[in-house]
């Protein structure tokens, strides 16, 4: 704590040394590692959008024709799903606003403390931001998104009246905790959570963009050669 505010100063990766660092897959903590994707709270209009994800991630896995946004189209992955990937992330505090820096194709995000959400606010990929500190944890509220993304790696989808609460409380100096909660009525029958750790690291941020030419060589180089039968 720094004159009454947490400190979240640092670069933070998955905790690989722990078993809450990348062993989340859902945001469901009834079903963390998604070995029942299925079975999320979803209501039908979700369910029926379920019924034809093709992830590269999860126990829905496949490289066959994926229709993963991110995979497919280079699309951001969206809040909150980008902290499903193992790359880094950085805060950066100011008394108006803390900016959170995205390893992983290169986003950022401005959460603003100083305001209210606007009436009306234009869809978008990572959402209208707003936070606040209560204590040692500091808390996001997000809303207006698109629907053109997807919550976690096994592919639950999310309508634009999705409401994204993220918490994060530094455990000790080096472990940040973040806490996702998830509401959507038009897309689950109620909200729901779950919790993942990061790890302070030393490891500089590198460029870590989502390309065409290099998602066509990694389908070409690994996809292809997974997905091809062997010759009799």
């Amino acid at each position: 704590m720094a004159g009454g505010i947490p400190d979240l100063s640092g670069t933070w990766d998955a905790d690989f040394k722990g078993a809450e660092g990348t062993r989340v897959n859902t945001w469901d903590s009834s079903d963390p590692f998604a070995k029942h994707p299925e079975q999320a709270p979803m209501t039908p209009w979700a369910a029926e959008k379920f019924k034809d994800v093709r992830p590269p991630f999860g126990a829905l896995q496949t490289f066959d024709n994926t229709n993963d946004p991110v995979q497919r189209f280079c699309d951001p992955p969206g809040v909150p799903r980008i902290y499903m990937y193992p790359w880094e992330m950085k805060f950066i505090q100011t008394p108006k606003a803390v900016y959170i820096l995205y390893e992983y194709t290169k986003v950022w995000r401005e959460i603003d403390l100083d305001r209210e959400h606007p009436k009306d606010p234009d869809n978008s990929w990572m959402g209208d931001s707003i936070g606040k500190y209560e204590g040692d944890t500091f808390i996001i509220d997000t809303i207006g998104f698109n629907d053109k993304t997807w919550l976690d790696q096994t592919g639950h989808p999310h309508s634009e009246a999705l409401h994204v609460i993220e918490r994060f409380r530094r455990l000790d100096h080096d472990r940040l905790e973040l806490s996702v909660t998830i509401d959507d009525p038009k897309a689950y029958t109620k909200n729901f959570s779950n919790t993942k750790v990061l790890r302070l690291t030393t490891a500089p941020m590198g460029e870590t963009l989502c390309a065409y030419s290099e998602m066509k060589e990694f389908q070409e180089k690994v996809v292809d050669k997974t997905q091809t039968p062997p010759g009799k």
